[in-house]
């Protein structure tokens, strides 16, 4: 893994705000590049059936936009700048989302930082509209941020496995950002099932536990050695009602600071996918989580 280039998402809400608090700090252990990118959706006035005051209204109030956005882009320039970091600041116009993903593939970006939600303003930044299509078409790993209080740090890092081949790619890339920022990972799977389950006569409740803690010893065992070095690991197996749920309970409970997950799981295993769990997990944790996909 290495992080050179990071794209920051900036819609001016106080969630992207928080955001760029994070890119930062990437930046800064990375020695990164920070490209600032602010997204102007269109709207073709030429053809709206309404009166040509009305679009001319319409014109300057975009231009007006995009002046103030630039004003804005500038200063955070100047305070990036001013920490010695390297940026880069651009205004694009077209569908947030596929200018966000095209400025990353275009860009040979590492990291995508991007608040969870953002202003409720033609359509801009809210997960299930921009930032869920971002983590669904990004190939690079996505940070999403909902808010950072106080002075941000990475201590304990979690990695939720499905325990499918997926898992060995999120595995690794926290482990290397374990030891860039000299942090401790949690390992963990969470079993779906019922409570009920437990009554079940055979002690299935053991078996499953057990099958599952040795897999995740073997996801453990087969990451090479010299990436495992120096950096503590604590794998742990729990059944809980929702998967989503005792993940972001772990979190709570743990006092997690980043939350490490593939956006598939293996064939059969549903409830893994984006769109339900990691797009829950995404949504619900009160850390920041970043997504990868295979």
């Amino acid at each position: 893994m290495q992080i050179k280039r990071i794209l920051w998402a900036s819609d001016g809400s106080k969630e992207s705000r928080d955001a760029l608090r994070w890119a930062e700090i990437f930046a800064a252990r990375f020695g990164a590049k920070v490209i600032v990118l602010n997204v102007q959706e269109t709207m073709n006035l030429s053809t709206l059936e309404v009166p040509e005051d009305l679009k001319k209204e319409l014109s300057l109030i975009g231009s007006k936009i995009r002046k103030r956005e630039a004003q804005r882009l500038a200063r955070v320039k100047d305070v990036l700048q001013m920490k010695a970091i390297e940026v880069e600041a651009r205004i694009a116009a077209g569908v947030p989302y596929q200018e966000i993903v095209k400025a990353a593939q275009s860009g040979a970006i590492d990291l995508i930082v991007m608040g969870r939600r953002g202003l409720n303003f033609w359509g801009r930044m809210l997960l299930g509209t921009t930032t869920a299509k971002v983590l669904r078409e990004a190939h690079v790993p996505v940070l999403t941020v909902r808010q950072a209080r106080g002075k941000l740090a990475v201590k304990k890092i979690l990695v939720p496995a499905s325990l499918s081949p997926t898992d060995a790619v999120s595995l690794e890339w926290a482990l290397e950002a374990a030891k860039s920022f000299g942090a401790m990972v949690y390992l963990i799977h969470v079993i779906e099932v019922h409570k009920s389950y437990d009554s079940v006569k055979g002690g299935i409740m053991g078996r499953l536990r057990e099958s599952a803690a040795k897999q995740l010893r073997a996801l453990r065992e087969a990451v090479p050695n010299h990436k495992t070095r120096g950096v503590l690991i604590a794998e742990k197996v729990m059944a809980f009602p929702r998967v989503r749920s005792g993940i972001v309970n772990f979190v709570r409970d743990q006092g997690i600071d980043l939350i490490v997950m593939s956006t598939h799981a293996r064939k059969g295993v549903p409830r893994f996918v984006l769109g339900s769990v990691a797009e829950s997990v995404t949504q619900e944790a009160p850390c920041p989580v970043i997504t990868i996909r295979p």
